[in-house]
Parts: structure tokens; C-alpha cells; sequence
């Protein structure tokens, strides 16, 4: 009778243990750094490399709570699927290709560059940029997301800010798409626009402002700094803008 529990079980246990190993394939370790092939296709990451180009190719990856992912900076990290609650460090280069994915809560820190074609950066987190963030797709900062950007960010594509975005003193934000904010805005650095920046939250603009799109506002700009609006530019304003009016520029 013994041994033949022994012979019922034993199936069960080799299919639990193949379950969870298969689990793993998605799931990451504590701390994982991606530098090379061993480390790109290691079950914690499950990535694709391509020794020439050095890239890890990514299907589906979720980073839980406590987890932390790097990309080294020789990397280029190419993704269809990441979720994170823990945290990413982008030192190299992150490709996020047309029905690509990230969606972060938890704490994202760009040093290099991310390049957003067609697909879509969910945040509801800390999102520091100090690098480089270009995109043609979708950017949504949802209510408990903080955007800070001391780095580059260009839009040709759609922004969508109910959260906080803080443009520092080096920082530059250039839209040439669809931006729109409903909570806080901070810049003391540089907001280019060409496209339509729809504003009903406040704005507080320590920095330079320049237009030469549609700007249709609701709520309160603070302007100690300098807005810009050059030919082309439209400003639309049904709250207030307070302290320095806006300087009509239009360069023949």
C-alpha cells in the first residue's frame, strides 16, 4: 500500500515542480542585471539576445514588489510586456516597439535613452528621467504618477497627465503631438509645443514656455518665468495666467 502512494504521488510532485519552474520564466529574481547573452536569457528575464546588435528581446516580464532590473549600458533592451511594482534602472537603451507595453507603479529611473515607437509607458509611480525619452505612442501619468525629467523628452505622440510632472532646470519636455494635464505641472526648465497642449490643472512656470502650437488653458499658470507664443501659436485662456503676461514673439 506504501508503495504504491509513493507511485500516485510522485507524478504529482514532478508536475508541481514543472509548474512552477515555468512560472519562473516571467517572474524575476531580487536583483537582476542584464548585460550579455547568459544574463539576458537567464529564466529570470527570458529574453532573445542578438550578439551583434547587443540586444535581449523580451516577450512578457513582471517585476514584483522588491525585484529590481538594470540594463547595462552596452544593452539594447527590446520589450513587448513589462510590468513592474519593483524597480527598473535603464542605463542602455529601451525599444518599446508599436503594441509594446510598460506599466510601472513602482520606481523607474532612466539614465539613457527609451524609445517609445507606436507603443504605450503606463505610470503610476516615480519616473525619473535623466536621459533621453522619445516617443511617438502614448505616455499616461496616471493620479499617484510623478513625473521628474532633469534629461530630454520628446512627444510627437500623446501625453496624458493626471498626475504630477516636474520638469527640472536641465530638463526639456518638446510636444509636437497631444498633451494634456488635468493635475500639476512644474517647469523651471524648457516646454516646447507645436502641437495642442490642453491645460486644466495648475501650472507653476519657473523656466521658459514656447509655443507655436494650440494652447488652451482652464486652470492657473504662475508665470515668473517667460512664455513664448511665436507665429503660429494660439493661446486659448479661460483661467488665469499671473504674474509676467505672455510675450508675443513672431519671428519672420
Amino acid at each position: 500500500m506504501t508503495n504504491i502512494k509513493q507511485i500516485l504521488i510522485l507524478p504529482v510532485l514532478v508536475m508541481l515542480i514543472s509548474v512552477v519552474g515555468l512560472s519562473a520564466q516571467n517572474a524575476m529574481a531580487a536583483y537582476s542585471t542584464v548585460s550579455d547573452q547568459i544574463t539576458c536569457e537567464a529564466p529570470s528575464i527570458g529574453g532573445v539576445w542578438t550578439s551583434m546588435t547587443s540586444t535581449c528581446t523580451v516577450g512578457t516580464l513582471v517585476i514584483g514588489p522588491g525585484d529590481e532590473l538594470v540594463i547595462a549600458s552596452n544593452v539594447n533592451f527590446d520589450i513587448g510586456t513589462v510590468t513592474s511594482s519593483g524597480v527598473i534602472v535603464n542605463d542602455g537603451r529601451i525599444n518599446i516597439a508599436s503594441g509594446g507595453v510598460i506599466t510601472t507603479s513602482g520606481t523607474f529611473t532612466n539614465n539613457g535613452d527609451i524609445n517609445n515607437i507606436g507603443g504605450t509607458i503606463t505610470n503610476s509611480g516615480p519616473f525619473n528621467n535623466f536621459g533621453i525619452l522619445a516617443s511617438s505612442g502614448t505616455i499616461t501619468n496616471g493620479p499617484t504618477g510623478v513625473i521628474q525629467s532633469s534629461g530630454i523628452i520628446t512627444s510627437s505622440g500623446v501625453i496624458t497627465s493626471s498626475g504630477a510632472i516636474q520638469v527640472n532646470s536641465t530638463g526639456m519636455l518638446i510636444s509636437s503631438g497631444v498633451l494634456t494635464n488635468s493635475l500639476n505641472i512644474v517647469n523651471e526648465g524648457s516646454i516646447m509645443t507645436s502641437g495642442i497642449f490642453t491645460n486644466s490643472g495648475p501650472v507653476m512656470n519657473i523656466g521658459d514656455i514656447t509655443n507655436q502650437g494650440l494652447i488652451t488653458n482652464s486652470n492657473t499658470i504662475t508665470n515668473s518665468g517667460n512664455i513664448f507664443n511665436l507665429c503660429g501659436g494660439s493661446i486659448t485662456n479661460s483661467g488665469t495666467i499671473a504674474i509676467n503676461t505672455v510675450i508675443e514673439q513672431c519671428v519672420a
